[in-house]
């Protein structure tokens, strides 16, 4: 069974109990998503959201450790959000601190790459995602492990930003918000 490997971003004392699987949970799916695999999985799966959909982006606060603020770019179409991956891919592959997705706006669908390189999609239609991470060679194992289980006193992570064409997550929001990315209101 093939192993994760880590996105550029990311560093992990040991990672050897890493698989590439997948748990399934009702209209949920989550797994750690190999570095090697993010292209690929998000060409496909951003295909299977009805339009029209939504882009986020998720970058920490600064003036809060723990917190993230949210940017938007509602009422995309399927080619558009191939444009962000196609554009932007090399950061959102690579960066460990920001969080991102796509979503529904019509069916409420949503893959949403968290830290640790963790993956959740939730949608009704989940069997199609399902179906993309098999290609992909993860196996269902509803027991599976995420890095996030992983980590202890003994077995640190660490997560950083990285830039990509020398351009980092804050050149997202700047560029998009030239065509009506916002940043969300704080709850």
């Amino acid at each position: 069974m093939s192993k994760i490997k880590l996105i550029h971003g990311v560093s992990v004392d040991d990672t050897q109990a890493l698989r590439k699987e997948y748990r399934l949970d009702g209209e949920t799916i989550e797994l750690t998503l190999s570095a090697e695999d993010y292209k690929e999985f998000f060409k496909q799966a951003v295909r299977l959201l009805p339009e029209p959909v939504f882009f986020f982006l998720e970058i920490p606060r600064e003036d809060d450790d723990e917190g993230y603020d949210t940017y938007y770019l509602d009422n995309c179409t399927i080619p558009v959000a191939e444009a962000i991956l196609d554009r932007y891919g090399g950061i959102l592959f690579s960066d460990g601190v920001i969080r991102f997705g796509f979503g529904s706006h019509s069916d409420g669908s949503e893959i949403y790459m968290r830290e640790y390189q963790l993956l959740s999609v939730y949608s009704r239609y989940i069997d199609g995602f399902c179906e993309i991470a098999q290609e992909l060679g993860y196996l269902r194992n509803d027991d599976c492990v995420s890095i996030w289980d992983i980590l202890s006193e003994n077995n640190r992570g660490m997560r950083e930003s990285v830039e990509s064409d020398d351009e980092g997550y804050m050149n997202i929001v700047e560029n998009l918000a030239e065509v009506g990315m916002y940043k969300a209101d704080r709850e």
